[in-house]
Parts: C-alpha cells; sequence; structure tokens
C-alpha cells in the first residue's frame, strides 16, 4: 500500500527533525568552555558484558566551579579517548543545562531525514489517484489523526514548562564534586576489553565499508550514465497497458508487470514489458502510461517515470555516502 510510504516518511522526517530540532535549541545561547576527558560511564545500561559507555568529560564552569558531564550518546566503545579536550556549551543561567557538543546527533537527524526523504519520494512515483488508494488513505489517515487526538494534551505546553518535563524524562548529566557519586563509573577493565574489541572490528569494517561505500557510489555513477545516455536518445510518447503479465516466485506471492503498446513516430506498433512488477498490480487493463523509446530502436522501451527515472541512481548514491561516511568516521575515532 503506497500510502504506507508516506506516513513512514513523514515520521522518519518528524524524528530527524526533532533531533536536529532539539540540538539547536540545546545549544541556543550558550557558550563554549573547554573540557577534558576523565572516564566513562555506563549510563543506564544493564548488560555488564557488553555496556553502553558514556564520555565523562571535567570542566570548570562561568561560575568558576568544577563540573562533569556525561555524554548524551553511547557506543559500546568509547567515543573519545582518555584526556581528549572536548568542547562543552554552558548555559550562562542554568549550569547544569550544559552540553557536551557532538556532531553526531546532526549525524543521526540527516539519517533520519534522508531516510524519511526517500520513502515519500517512493510513495511520489508510485501513488496512483485512485479511488481504492483514495479509500485506504483517508481511513489511514482518519485513524492516526484520532490515536494523535487521544494523546494531545488538553493543555499546551509553554518552553519552560517543556523544558521541566524534558529534565524529568532526560534527567541533567552535570554533576558537580557533591554529585558526581550518582555517575554509574565504568570499570576500566571493562573499558579496556571493549576496545580490544573495536580495534579488532574497525580493522575489518573500515575497508569493508569503504569498499561498500565506492561500489554504491561506481554503480550509482555507472547508471546515472545509462540513464542519462538512454534519455539523450529517447522520444517520449503515450502509451496503453493492455495485459499484466505474472512473473511467480519461489519464496513469495507472484507478481503482476504491466504489458504496454505504443506507437512510434513512424506510427508502428510496438509492445513491452514493464521492468517493475508488484502484488497487487500497480496498473491496470487499459490505463494510459507515458513511455520512452529510442528513436532508432523502439524496441527499447520503458515507462516514463519523470524523476523516479533515476531512483536506482539515488538510492545507489544514498547508499554510497553512508556507507563511505561510516568508514571515514570509523578511521578518524581513535580510542586508548
Amino acid at each position: 500500500m503506497e500510502i504506507a510510504f508516506l506516513f513512514v516518511g513523514l515520521a522518519f522526517i518528524a524524528v530527524g527533525a526533532i533531533i536536529t530540532f532539539s540540538e539547536l535549541q540545546a545549544r541556543r545561547g550558550t557558550q563554549p568552555v573547554h573540557a577534558q576527558v576523565i572516564g566513562f560511564s555506563t549510563g543506564k545500561s544493564k548488560n555488564p558484558l557488553s555496556p553502553t559507555l558514556y564520555s565523562v568529560a571535567e570542566y570548570v564552569g562561568l561560575d568558576g566551579r568544577k563540573y562533569y558531564i556525561e555524554g548524551s550518546i553511547g557506543s559500546s566503545a568509547p567515543l573519545h579517548a582518555l584526556g581528549d579536550t572536548v568542547t562543552v556549551l554552558v548555559r550562562p543561567d542554568d549550569p547544569v543545562a550544559a552540553v557536551l557538543r557532538s556532531r553526531l546527533s546532526y549525524f543521526l537527524g540527516l539519517i533520519f531525514l534522508a531516510m524519511g526523504l526517500a520513502s515519500v519520494l517512493v510513495f511520489w512515483a508510485t501513488f496512483q489517484v485512485e479511488f481504492v488508494s483514495l479509500v485506504l488513505a483517508a481511513v489511514v489517515t482518519g485513524g492516526l489523526g484520532l490515536k494523535i487526538k487521544k494523546a494531545w494534551r488538553r493543555r499546551s505546553l509553554s518552553m519552560a514548562e517543556w523544558q521541566d518535563h524534558k529534565r524529568q524524562i532526560f534527567p541533567p548529566k552535570v554533576f558537580t564534586d557533591q554529585s558526581k557519586g550518582q555517575i554509574s563509573w565504568a570499570d576500566p577493565i571493562s573499558v579496556s576489553v571493549a576496545i580490544q574489541r573495536y580495534e579488532k572490528k574497525r580493522r575489518v569494517s573500515v575497508p569493508l565499508l569503504l569498499a561498500l561505500g565506492i561500489g554504491f557510489l561506481i554503480a550509482s555513477h555507472h547508471f546515472y550514465g545509462r540513464t542519462e545516455a538512454f534519455l539523450q536518445k529517447a522520444d517520449r510518447t503515450s502509451g496503453l497497458v493492455i495485459d499484466l503479465k505474472e512473473r511467480h516466485s519461489s519464496d513469495g506471492p507472484s507478481t503482476y508487470a504491466a504489458v504496454v503498446e505504443f506507437s512510434d513516430r513512424y506510427g508502428q506498433t510496438h509492445k513491452f514489458v514493464d521492468s517493475f512488477s508488484s502484488s497487487p498490480p500497480y496498473y491496470r487493463t487499459g490505463q494510459a502510461v507515458a513511455v520512452l523509446y529510442e528513436r532508432e530502436n523502439a524496441s527499447e522501451a520503458r515507462m516514463d517515470r519523470g524523476p523516479a527515472n533515476y531512483w536506482l541512481t539515488i538510492l545507489l548514491g544514498s547508499l554510497g555516502a553512508l556507507f563511505s561516511a561510516l568508514a571515514f568516521f570509523s578511521a578518524r575515532r581513535t580510542v586508548r
């Protein structure tokens, strides 16, 4: 059901936007202060064999007092090394509202936004304005609307109330000399074991991620070139779906591809089977569709899906960029 791509995409976009907006709000009105990583904590992790590690940094606040801040993003291996200099964003009017500056939050937000935009693109490229599609969309939208209405607060929260509510859910991670005993310090031995595991994995993961990233980027460039070459020597015309070809699958239900008939510039009739198949069928018999065909070889034809003609290029390019970024981040990350 195409409408699912829209709602999934909007949900991902909303999560990405919330992460990005929350980070921007946390940094608003703050001043940077240098800090030094002095250890690691396990946060609320309850797995002693493979705990999540959070960096703990020591710094002197704007009021001259010493503070300890626990990073909000954890990992199976430390994100920093002992003695690293990091930046803490301190709010002058609220010392315990400080945050440890990190690009990872923005990176996660961008990943969610990219996944959401990809899902919305799939919806935009595949959704057809038909009675059944509109009815299903109305039913799903209405159901979600009722859920949101039930969950909606009778009284909206002010910004100050929202900050208080947020702190109840996510307690402050800034401590003083008196309260630093509340930090769940990680055992040095477990930290050392986590670092050794990470280094072993990185020796394999970095080359693998880089190879995947470069491979996807090369494939994306290849399909972009093929699409561009085809479009430069193609004519556009209208066609008619005259049949649906069933494609059997050994591990799932059969899918159906449109059999399209069209006439070239010389009036000759041609047929082709769409490369895309689905269950239920995406097209119906008798439906008019847009067609692209080579001027000198009309047997080479395909559906004209507008910007979605580049969907494979966009998908492979996005995967290539993601894997390359992960390889770059893993290669630069050093832990000791």
